[in-house]
């Protein structure tokens, strides 16, 4: 069975912040346990650079929008 964590877990909220440390926390801390699924619930959120890692995918649920 693949870990999925939910980025929200990790801080991540929708705002007119920056969520980029919030999700690479995610994103490391799923690798770090051998890898699995980060999803990015419901929602709009703006992020800058963020660095997948091997045997991570990275899900947007339904109506989730990552803005660069």
């Amino acid at each position: 069975m693949k870990l999925v964590i939910n980025a929200a877990d990790f801080g991540l909220t929708a705002s007119t912040q920056l969520q980029t440390e919030a999700i690479q926390k995610a994103i490391d801390h799923c690798f770090l346990q051998g890898g699995g699924i980060v999803e990015i619930p419901e929602g709009e959120y703006r992020t800058g650079d963020i660095r997948l890692r091997s045997n991570i995918t990275l899900h947007l649920m339904k109506n989730a929008k990552l803005i660069g």
